[in-house]
């Protein structure tokens, strides 16, 4: 027998709905104005860019302020480079996380409580007062100013370890057990079945170390001082703030300015639009699993 479901919004009020749809609207239009302002400015041209104002509608349309940033400022260089550290991190951080996740599962390991009970310890830790060591270490080690370095800090997180523990734990276990008989090794075991049977939170941590290693800052300017091997938020943060005060550079218009700014969100754009389906499932089923 067939259930008709019933909608939230068929027991509310008429007056409560129309708040919310206000709600959603007003929300909507606060984040939506900025964004669609940096687009018609970088579509403008640079006089039309820094007249005052807010600019809606690029009149006339251009992409002279794409070809600027992108071939007279040579944007191309940390767009790659930034590209390159944030797809070769993110794939060393997903397998030693993933890693990790599926050794606290097992049960006979020593000391497995405490080994968890560290690694959720390193969560509590901000970022920043951690940024003196770390300087410390990359120096004795030789990787300041190399892409080694923006690459291998951050190549395991406390949250990317425990969320694929939670997952690797919701698998049955009889599957390693039968595996085991069959004579396949913990690496084999990993790779064949739990790392396949686990990719909504493989795509989940992927996505979010993506995001936070291209939008990546502090760590940058603490461990890169050469500017022709800053990223692309580095550079963007110079190109906003600081080129128009350092003489001997040639002036940037608005227009150069926002096209930098779109190029940066673009790609992050883009992967949260092929991953989402993805991104909402792992965070669920990662949190919700014993």
């Amino acid at each position: 027998m067939a259930v008709k479901k019933l909608q939230l919004t068929d027991k509310l009020p008429l007056m409560i709905r129309l708040g919310i749809y206000a709600c959603i609207f007003f929300v909507i239009v606060i984040m939506g104005l900025p964004m669609l302002n940096v687009l018609a400015v970088s579509f403008s041209t640079a006089a039309k860019s820094d007249a005052p104002g807010l600019v809606l509608f690029p009149l006339p349309f251009t992409l002279e302020g794409y070809d600027f940033i992108w071939n007279f400022a040579n944007l191309w260089r940390p767009f790659f480079t930034t590209a390159y550290v944030s797809a070769v991190g993110t794939l060393i951080h997903v397998f030693l996380s993933s890693m990790a996740g599926y050794v606290l599962i097992h049960k006979k390991l020593p000391l497995r409580n405490l080994l968890t009970t560290f690694v959720m310890l390193t969560m509590t830790v901000p970022g920043e007062l951690t940024l003196v060591s770390l300087y410390e270490v990359n120096k004795q080690l030789g990787l300041i100013n190399t892409s080694t370095a923006m690459i291998i800090n951050g190549a395991v997180g406390g949250f990317s370890v425990l969320l694929m523990r939670n997952y690797f734990s919701g698998i049955p276990q009889t599957l390693a057990e039968a595996s085991r008989i069959d004579g396949a090794t913990d690496f084999t075991i990993f790779q064949k079945i739990f790392f396949p049977l686990s990719i909504p939170g493989v795509m989940t941590i992927g996505t979010l170390q993506f995001i936070g290693r291209w939008n990546s800052i502090t760590i940058i300017v603490t461990l890169i001082s050469d500017m022709k091997k800053w990223t692309l938020p580095v550079i963007l943060r110079w190109l906003l703030f600081e080129s128009s005060s350092t003489s001997g550079t040639a002036y940037i218009f608005a227009n150069a300015k926002m096209a930098a700014v779109a190029l940066t969100a673009m790609p992050l754009a883009l992967l949260y639009f092929f991953t989402q389906h993805f991104f909402s499932t792992g965070v669920l089923l990662g949190a919700t699993k014993e």
